[in-house]
Parts: structure tokens; C-alpha cells; sequence
């Protein structure tokens, strides 16, 4: 397995990364994902207040006439989940596309794991420079089509975040670190476009069968402390 030797790039989250794999990416069981399915709702109080959250909490979008620059991401409009999570696989979907309106092009998706000393922040986002973690060196991925609803897994025993396009059914990306304290659902709708960031609702869950191994095989993975946030 090989280190990394990218050089950094400007205004990108920095944090320490381990390694990186790359695999043949396949398809994907989403049943077997929805099988850890979990209601996600966003905290209202915790919400930057630009943004306009749904009376059922479940979208979330800037208002009309927000100003912003099309080269600088609006990081700092992110709406939290109101669930936390400290053991165990949970997992959720967001709808990025709405009919007759293209993919968002500007989001950030992801966790925040808080503890009583700091908190870190596991993201991936969509913008002006493409797909990219949060890590460092930050990792970018091509990405076509543009995700359209994306899959977020949170396996928080085996310390992993997964990414995926739902739609074509396909795993785009796995963060490896080691959680402690709990774990909340983080959203950005980012600014720019007319698609809105819909947390949808799955079918309930049969109760699965735990396995002993992480719910991967052929992936793109990428093992990461965060140290610092966007």
C-alpha cells in the first residue's frame, strides 16, 4: 500500500492521512445498505440560521437572493442531524436532484463526532474544484454522473464512513478513522443552484444479522484522523 505524496492544495480541510486504497469500484446492494436504515432528522436549534429547514425538518435550502461567490464554498452553512450515534451501522440517503432540475452542484456531506475534548468533522463536498474529502492531502474523485441521491453509511464499530451514488448503484468512497463520543449527521446545501438537500424517508429496516467484517469489499478507501474542520 502506498502513501500519499500529493501536495496539499489552498483552502482545503487539513488533517492527517494515513493511506489510501483504490479498487475496482462495483455495484452495489443498496437493499443490504436500507437494512440499516435510520430516520434522520435536522436539529433546528443547531442550524446556521441562513438557512430555511422544512416544517418536517427533513429539507434544507438557502433563501432567495442569498449572496455568494461562485469560486468560494459557503462552508459555514451547515445544519446538523438531531439524532447522535455511538455503536453500531446507520444508514441514510439524500436526495440532491429534483425533477427538471439538474444535480446540486454545491454540497457538503457528512458526520461530526464530538467528544468532550473537540470535535471532528469526516466530509465529502461537491463545489467549484469537484468531489473532494476533507482530508489531507484531500482526495478528489471524477465523478460522472453527478450524484443525483447519495447513501451515507456511518459503521461506527469498524470506524467507517461510506459514500455512495444510489442511483447508479455504485460505492464512491469510504472514511476509515477511529470514532469516540457520538457521532451526528452533518448537511450543507451550499449556495448557487436551485436543487434543494432532501433527507429522505426509507423504508423501516428488518433487523439484520450482524456480521463480524465491514459492509465492504471493492472500494476507495481512505483512512484519515481529521484534526482540523471546514
Amino acid at each position: 500500500m502506498k502513501r500519499l505524496t500529493k501536495k496539499k492544495e489552498p483552502d482545503c480541510e487539513e488533517g492527517t492521512l494515513k493511506k489510501q486504497k483504490k479498487e475496482v469500484v462495483e455495484d452495489i446492494n443498496i437493499e443490504e445498505l436500507r437494512k440499516h436504515a435510520v430516520e434522520i432528522t435536522i436539529d433546528r436549534k443547531r442550524s446556521h440560521p441562513y438557512l430555511i429547514v422544512s416544517e418536517d425538518s427533513k429539507m434544507v435550502k438557502v433563501p432567495p437572493g442569498y449572496k455568494h461567490s461562485v469560486e468560494v464554498f459557503p462552508y459555514q452553512l451547515h445544519a446538523f442531524g438531531a439524532q447522535r450515534f455511538s455503536s453500531g451501522r446507520h444508514y441514510w440517503e439524500v436526495e440532491l436532484a429534483q425533477e427538471n432540475i439538474p444535480p446540486k452542484n454545491f454540497w457538503i456531506i457528512g458526520v461530526e463526532e464530538r467528544n468532550l475534548t473537540k470535535s471532528k468533522r469526516f466530509l465529502c463536498s461537491d463545489g467549484p474544484r469537484g468531489f473532494y474529502t476533507n482530508t489531507d492531502p484531500p482526495v478528489k474523485l471524477s465523478l460522472t454522473p453527478r450524484p443525483e441521491r447519495l447513501g451515507v453509511l456511518l459503521d461506527y464499530d469498524h470506524g467507517q464512513l461510506s459514500f455512495y451514488n444510489v442511483t447508479e448503484r455504485k460505492h464512491l468512497l469510504t472514511i476509515s478513522s477511529r470514532f469516540s463520543g457520538s457521532v451526528v449527521p452533518l448537511f450543507n446545501p451550499g449556495a448557487g443552484d436551485k436543487s434543494t438537500l432532501t433527507i429522505l424517508d426509507l423504508p423501516k429496516p428488518v433487523e439484520p444479522d450482524e456480521p463480524t467484517q465491514p459492509l465492504l469489499s471493492n472500494m476507495v478507501a481512505v483512512e484519515s484522523a481529521v484534526e482540523f474542520q471546514w
